[in-house]
């Protein structure tokens, strides 16, 4: 048995303890950063056999890369975001500006979530591109100007994802080991009350409940290890592809 949501008993944490929570949280957004980005390029390569094999693509095959860079982009805020709330100092668009094609990554994030706009809507030879510099304007009401990429989508897709897990690989390296949250004995009751529990999960849970808050009371995690354990395997993908 597993609870995926937050304890229903949070309502009474402390900073502290919300820190811990993110921290806790943060491999598994770590991992669909990986998986948004796996999927952009699962989306190049699947043009690039496409192109080679003489196929016309259509509008569903060619509207995902749309929605894999759009979600892409969005992880990368949250990976900020959420990275901010236990990490001293916070993570900036700053420090992701400095970054291969962080500035772009950053400021095309806005442009596909405020204005809708596809940001990767061009094709050429098999390969998609960001095709003209994009304008929109900023909540100010600055008009800024976006310059577009000069290289594919795969490649500063993976240039990107490589620098921004590196520099993720650090600020949680120099944080130290975090013990993460332990479940909590009474949480786990909680959800037992849920419609979707099945009797018998409740029988064996009364049968057990000694042994269970034992168990718990001897597991230890290792959240940020296991962040940056994820993040390193980022990079050795990004490597790997960029070096073919």
């Amino acid at each position: 048995m597993q609870l995926l949501q937050k304890p229903q008993s949070e309502m009474n944490l402390t900073q502290e303890e919300h820190r811990r929570w993110v921290s806790r949280f943060f491999n598994s957004k770590v991992k669909e950063f990986d998986f948004c980005l796996r999927t952009v390029i699962d989306c190049c390569d699947q043009s690039m056999r496409r192109f080679r094999n003489r196929q016309q693509g259509d509008e569903q095959t060619e509207g995902k890369i749309v929605y894999a860079f759009s979600a892409f982009t969005n992880t990368v805020q949250t990976l900020k975001d959420a990275g901010s709330t236990f990490l001293d100092p916070k993570i900036g668009w700053r420090d992701i500006e400095r970054l291969r094609h962080g500035k772009f990554i950053w400021l095309s994030r806005n442009a596909a979530t405020h204005d809708g706009n596809p940001v990767i809507s061009a094709w050429s030879d098999g390969r998609y591109f960001v095709p003209n510099d994009i304008n929109r304007f900023s909540q100010a009401g600055d008009l800024i100007e976006i310059p577009a990429p000069t290289v594919d989508a795969s490649q500063f897709c993976l240039e990107f994802a490589q620098d921004f897990s590196a520099l993720l690989s650090t600020r949680l390296t120099s944080l130290g080991s975090v013990e993460g949250p332990k479940q909590n004995i009474a949480d786990i009751q909680k959800f037992l009350h849920s419609p979707v529990v099945p009797d018998f999960v409740r029988e064996l849970f009364d049968q057990q409940e000694f042994e269970i808050e034992r168990a718990i009371a001897q597991m230890k995690s290792d959240p940020v290890g296991d962040a940056i354990k994820s993040l390193r395997a980022v990079e050795t993908f990004c490597e790997a592809r960029l070096n073919t």
